[in-house]
């Protein structure tokens, strides 16, 4: 019986690992605040301000990176499509920046992508990737990048 469990439980923890969020193409919109000059970002890029391994924009002010929980779809989506790391991966990731001598990465966790929007909108360095959905509702409050020269609804945008 507890042979029966074990492998129950293994088959789980394979099963969770495999598991991704159904990231739909085109559903994700990289925002920043409307005063930054960037209009776009290469996924190299991208994948560097998201990691913190770039932690300042050409203009010298510091990213604000504003993420979802990372319980939520979108933030798995952004973690798999741009990051390619799992969750805990990210969280180890960040974590060891203090451990490779950087100063600790500095995330604002929101619960919605309208507060997303308005915590870009509200610093300059302000950096958010969202469901492109709750964009008609942001307005004028925040700018969309362009990600690999493309625009949102493009084709080969690469979100």
């Amino acid at each position: 019986m507890a042979k029966h469990g074990l492998h129950i439980a293994i088959l789980f923890l394979v099963f969770c690992g495999c598991a991704h969020a159904q990231c739909v193409p085109g559903g994700l919109a990289v925002i920043v605040n409307k005063a930054n000059p960037v209009e776009s970002l290469s996924m190299a890029q991208l994948r560097k301000l998201i990691l913190g391994d770039v932690r300042a924009w050409q203009n010298s002010k510091n990213v604000a990176l504003v993420a979802r929980d990372p319980s939520t779809k979108d933030f798995q989506c952004v973690l798999s499509s741009i990051v390619r790391l799992s969750v805990a991966e990210y969280h180890r990731y960040i974590i060891s920046a203090e451990f490779r001598g950087d100063d600790p990465m500095v995330i604002q966790t929101v619960d919605s992508d309208a507060a997303a929007g308005k915590s870009v909108s509200g610093s300059a360095g302000g950096l958010a990737v969202i469901d492109a959905n709750s964009l008609p509702a942001m307005g004028a409050s925040i700018k969309v990048v362009r990600v690999e020269g493309k625009a949102l609804g493009q084709p080969g945008y690469p979100l």
